[in-house]
């Protein structure tokens, strides 16, 4: 039976409950809960408290509430962000007279000076080790960017991902390596539906600002195998041209998202995955799951977008969505 965690505005723990219905999510589009307390046993709850499973990664704050009444009987749904939900409501954004946000240092102290930037630091504690260090990072793409996609890209540059997890009551923000979970199909743990797709575009021409022959283009290309540059191998019938418009950006900025865009369309084609709950039980946002069919040559590695951990009579379960997986095929499969 999962206990929950009540605390207070400035998270001082007040009680300790079983009796929920938990609905939490976070990743890349639901960063948010709702929490039913059926306990006799819990304090009277206000808005700006804070729960956690301690010792796990959910949690959040408290906002607001939902009422609901049936055969005369009242009951109050609680309703929050999760730790990722609180990140996506603060906007990082250049200084004044700055064209980008940069930052510079060791990775836990990038995110320790974020975190005060946004008014969050009296909220998570950085706890980590890691000895990443960047030089004049710019958040460039879009410049102004909710903290969590901000945070996930800045990690991201450097093979890491945010690791949340409540001990000691704090709110302890980590710094952990992408993981990679590889299996295969033949072990029941990773389902997935593979339809290759050979005809992505493989020439994208960008359209960034100014008029006529002034208007600013880039060319980029990607190969056989996904690869992207500025140097052409697939010509004539194997060429795929699309146009990418950005009417407003300028050379620099036209030159990152048109290689950016083209190399998001290198997937090599669709791919539905199923994770069991022995793979997600260790598996975080950003984390990446690969699994192979030895049968038909292909294999498909995915991104975790999203995790899902509801409570209900007592049972805890956790869900797991992922992104568009990257297909490729062995030798034997062609």
């Amino acid at each position: 039976m999962a206990d929950v965690i009540i605390a207070d505005g400035k998270l001082t723990p007040r009680a300790s409950v079983s009796q929920v219905t938990l609905d939490w999510a976070c990743g890349t589009d639901e960063n948010d809960f709702e929490l039913t307390i059926n306990d006799p046993d819990a304090p009277e709850i206000e808005r700006g408290w804070y729960f956690w499973l301690d010792g796990s990664d959910v949690g959040g704050r408290i906002i607001d509430r939902r009422a609901t009444v049936s055969g005369g009987v009242s009951t109050a749904t609680w309703i929050g962000q999760s730790w990722t939900g609180m990140l996506a409501a603060k906007i990082l954004q250049p200084d004044a007279n700055q064209d980008y946000l940069t930052v510079s240092g060791k990775l836990p102290d990038i995110l320790k000076n974020l975190l005060k930037r946004i008014g969050l630091d009296s909220v998570f504690t950085v706890d980590s080790s890691d000895v990443s260090t960047l030089s004049n990072w710019a958040f460039q793409s879009p410049r102004y960017v909710d903290a969590y996609v901000g945070f996930r890209t800045l990690l991201a540059s450097c093979g890491r991902r945010l690791d949340f997890k409540v001990s000691g009551n704090r709110i302890r923000l980590g710094i952990v390596p992408v993981q990679t979970i590889a299996n295969t199909i033949d072990s029941d743990l990773v389902d997935f539906r593979v339809e290759t797709q050979h005809r992505v575009t493989n020439h994208l021409i960008g359209l960034g600002s100014q008029e006529l022959k002034n208007r600013l283009v880039s060319h980029w290309y990607a190969d056989a195998n996904g690869n992207v540059s500025q140097t052409q191998t697939l010509k004539g019938v194997d060429e795929v041209c699309e146009i990418y418009n950005y009417t407003s950006a300028d050379a620099a900025t036209l030159k990152t998202e048109t290689q950016k865009h083209l190399q998001e369309e290198q997937t090599g084609g669709k791919v539905d995955v199923t994770l069991s709950d022995g793979v997600g039980d260790g598996l975080r946002v950003d984390d990446k799951v690969t699994a192979s069919d030895h049968s038909s040559g292909l294999s498909v590695t995915a991104v975790v977008t999203k995790r899902i951990v509801k409570i209900d009579s007592g049972i805890m379960t956790s869900t797991f969505e992922v992104g568009q997986g990257i297909v490729k095929e062995t030798e034997s499969g062609r």
